[in-house]
């Protein structure tokens, strides 16, 4: 798997030991199946406490039984009702909320996705935004606050970089800008906040991009803050 940090070129990411999460409540959204699948899948591996968010609760119902501890809640993140409500959730069982990996990767969203900027129709332009970026917001808003009071926690970002559509490619740049800003907001109350923007291709090969989370919740995480890490897999 290829790393790149915009700043510097590429990067080795370190890898945290096993079990180096023990003790953490995780929150994943997305994680009904797919990449948000196999992120809650390594984090449980590692020892954190998951939460799988999804808007499909069979689907999260299902990704949550190979965990070995957690919760299913499910919430559209493009509501943000239901997405206080869900982090509510998750702090009042487990008592804190030390990681949220806000999974904004789309279906639509791939390498052989069609995308002509002049065939996008206002549903798709507005979706792409409502499950994306404004989830991402809704999502990173309700756990900074839950996260406040502990002078730590971890916010990742993932959002798929695919520069042949459009409206993708436009969330992924307003996504780069937030998680920079967000993370410098943050810096002073002990949070950190990153981004993982794996290339379309990359869908192909999830675990490559939970590896890529578990980086940046790794002794790496202080120094990427604030960077969104382009993520090319070779695995496969």
């Amino acid at each position: 798997m290829t790393l790149d940090v915009p700043e510097t070129g590429g990067w080795a990411i370190s890898v945290p030991a096993m079990g180096s999460l023990d003790g953490k409540v995780a929150l994943v959204t997305g994680a009904g199946s797919g990449v948000g699948a196999a992120i809650a899948r390594r984090l449980d591996a590692e020892g954190a406490t998951v939460a799988v968010l999804d808007g499909d609760s069979t689907g999260a119902e299902l990704a949550s039984r190979g965990l070995r501890r957690g919760m299913v809640v499910r919430a559209d993140v493009a509501d943000p009702i239901q997405v206080d409500g869900a982090v509510r959730a998750v702090v009042d069982h487990f008592g804190r909320l030390d990681v949220l990996v806000n999974n904004t990767g789309s279906g639509e969203c791939g390498p052989t996705a069609a995308g002509s900027t002049m065939d996008i129709t206002d549903e798709q332009w507005h979706a792409a935004l409502a499950a994306r970026l404004d989830g991402t917001f809704y999502g990173t808003r309700a756990a900074l606050r839950a996260m406040k009071g502990q002078g730590s926690g971890v916010i990742v970002t993932v959002a798929a970089e695919c520069r042949h559509l459009a409206h993708h490619s436009a969330v992924d740049g307003a996504m780069r800008g937030f998680t920079a800003a967000v993370a410098r907001d943050v810096a002073p109350l002990g949070i950190l906040v990153g981004g993982v923007a794996p290339d379309c291709a990359d869908y192909l090969v999830p675990d490559d991009i939970a590896a890529a989370v578990l980086g940046l919740l790794g002794p790496d995480g202080e120094r990427l803050s604030g960077q969104t890490i382009t993520t090319r897999g070779t695995s496969g």
